[in-house]
């Protein structure tokens, strides 16, 4: 592996295990307003609330965010939890001053109640309420490029999500990393971006150290 001057984490799914959180979130908000939509929640993870909502609830979409924001922070409470090594992972690279950067399509309510809860930090954070463009556009990725002060061939992205993996790559950063968590992916996709398919944060943990 090149020598890694930062690392750009995704949040939901990749240091926490709130990915299915924020599904099981979305599916009791359009129980409780009784809207039935044949849209598949799975491959809409990874993307900004306003989006989904939106193709959830196109004629109520603000409201369904509202409620599916208030469920959410409930569920993280009760559920919420780092992934395996994440914690781990993120004190070795404080350790060696590699620079960090948390960039999520979660809003900041949302990001905010799982960073509480499980204590995590980092130089950069960044939501979906940060960007106009959210992944797979890589408005973000490039945003925290630049607060790191780092050149992306110098930075490895990981998430967790197809459109973490694209947005990545089209920030040109030097390595790209899909971790497993639940939320169902194409493997050809993945490679399509440069991608490498990792099973938890403790396998990138042996690859950096």
């Amino acid at each position: 592996m090149f020598k890694v001057k930062g690392v750009i984490f995704d949040l939901d799914g990749t240091l926490a295990n709130t990915a299915l959180i924020h599904k099981e979130a979305w599916e009791k908000a359009l129980d409780r307003l009784g809207i039935k939509s044949d849209v598949k929640i799975d491959n809409l993870l990874g993307r900004k609330s306003s989006d989904i909502a939106k193709l959830l609830a196109p004629n109520n979409w603000s409201e369904l965010i509202n409620i599916k924001n208030q469920i959410y922070v409930e569920l993280v409470k009760e559920k919420a939890s780092p992934t395996p090594c994440a914690l781990d992972l993120l004190s070795y690279l404080r350790k060696k001053e590699i620079k960090t950067a948390i960039v999520t399509s979660s809003n900041k309510l949302s990001s905010g109640s799982v960073l509480k809860k499980l204590g995590i930090t980092s130089e950069v954070v960044l939501t979906g309420d940060d960007v106009i463009n959210s992944k797979p556009n890589p408005e973000g990725i490039n945003k925290a490029l630049s607060l790191l002060y780092l050149d992306g061939r110098d930075v490895i992205g990981v998430g967790d999500t197809e459109v973490d993996v694209e947005a990545y790559y089209k920030a040109g950063l030097g390595g790209i990393y899909l971790v497993k968590s639940g939320v169902p992916f194409r493997e050809e996709v993945v490679k399509m971006y440069g991608g490498i398919v990792i099973s938890s944060l403790c396998e990138l943990l042996e690859l950096i150290s």
